[in-house]
């Protein structure tokens, strides 16, 4: 008897000890650590299980008094717990495959949770000669009435404070066609390219293009809708803490190599912090980046000389700052996605469960 009762002890403590080492290793970010720690704390599982199974075994032929027959009683009810557990482990397991299988079955990105409510997507305007209180005033009033439930919005000084006040702002239609003879970049009439992101508080992350002079001559760079980035699609889902974009893809599209995630509305509404939680058919070259670690936005509106407004020569233009190696990325093919989770303050680490989550889909 009294080695069933050693039996036992060790199996329950050591229960305890690889459930208590598995919640401290959530901490870590290494991919390849957490794995062989998730095997290792599976595998001792199975041993203490069937320890306490063993236990229970070889006390149905012993027979005794109340001490006993609390030890065995203890022994059932530890059975049980474990057995239950494995069951619900099971459960995880089948349903992370499920979810799996669904995420990477292309139609299911062209499919929106019956829980989000469509939102309005705010025209572009052109912001040259606009104050900068107009623009934020402009940009406040816009926020969806369901967003602003889920916070409590005041500019982010930091974001906003080098503004160039009645500045310049880059076209759209110069953002995207790029013409190698000549200096198109000095042009600031027309709807701003900023304002896709600026008048649209809720697309907290936004796909923005750094550069499109390297595409193919061949391609209809001017006029093709994927580059111009401009959202075809927001759905806010307030039972799930989720917002889903949906962009147009285009071929062109999957050609840049230049595109970068603006994080700007996140930083603005308190959401600094940002990991891709999980992705399809996109691709981060650079080998630090916000797929593999927590990225904080920095991104902030500042007084450049990169374009003039044709009425008033010489008025510094707003731009977009700063350029980050770190949240480049590619689309490589379609249908396209980024999911990632958004917290408020630095997460212990990415592993960490976020209050919101922000999905860019791109679909032909």
């Amino acid at each position: 008897m009294k080695k069933n009762i050693i039996l036992l002890t060790v199996s329950f403590l050591g229960m305890i000890i690889t459930i208590l080492l598995s919640n401290l290793l959530n901490g870590v970010s290494s991919t390849l650590i957490l794995t062989a720690a998730a095997i290792a704390s599976l595998v001792l599982k199975i041993v203490f299980f069937a320890i306490a199974i063993y236990t229970l075994v070889n006390t149905f032929k012993i027979k005794g008094g109340w001490g006993i027959k609390i030890f065995k009683f203890l022994n059932w009810v530890y059975v049980l717990f474990l057995t239950l557990m494995f069951v619900f482990m099971i459960y995880i397991a089948a349903k992370l495959a499920v979810d799996n299988y669904n995420y990477h079955n292309t139609r299911a990105l062209e499919i929106i949770p019956d829980t989000a409510v469509k939102a309005k997507i705010n025209p572009l305007v052109d912001y040259n000669g606009l104050s900068k209180d107009f623009i934020l005033s402009l940009r406040s009033g816009n926020i969806d009435s369901n967003f602003a439930k889920m916070l409590d919005y005041s500019p982010n000084e930091s974001v906003w404070e080098k503004m160039e006040d009645k500045g310049a702002w880059f076209a759209l239609d110069k953002s995207v066609c790029f013409d190698n003879r000549t200096d198109c970049r000095r042009k600031a009439k027309g709807v701003s390219a900023m304002s896709r992101i600026i008048n649209n508080p809720m697309i907290l992350i936004a796909p923005v293009m750094i550069a499109t002079y390297h595409l193919d001559e061949k391609l209809p760079v001017c006029s093709d809708e994927g580059l111009r980035l401009v959202p075809k699609g927001l759905y806010l889902d307030v039972v799930n803490n989720k917002i889903i974009v949906i962009y147009k893809g285009t071929k062109a599209l999957t050609k840049c190599n230049y595109l970068q995630l603006s994080g700007l509305n996140a930083r603005d509404v308190g959401y600094e912090w940002a990991k891709v939680n999980r992705k399809q058919n996109i691709e981060f070259p650079y080998p630090e980046n916000i797929s593999k670690k927590v990225y904080q936005f920095k991104d902030a509106i500042v007084g450049g000389s990169f374009c003039e407004d044709d009425k008033k020569p010489g008025v510094k233009c707003n731009v977009l700052y700063p350029v980050d190696d770190k949240v480049v990325f590619r689309v490589t093919s379609y249908p396209a996605n980024i999911e990632f989770k958004i917290w408020d303050k630095k997460p212990v680490s990415g592993h960490q469960e976020s209050e919101l989550k922000f999905e860019i889909r791109f679909v032909e």
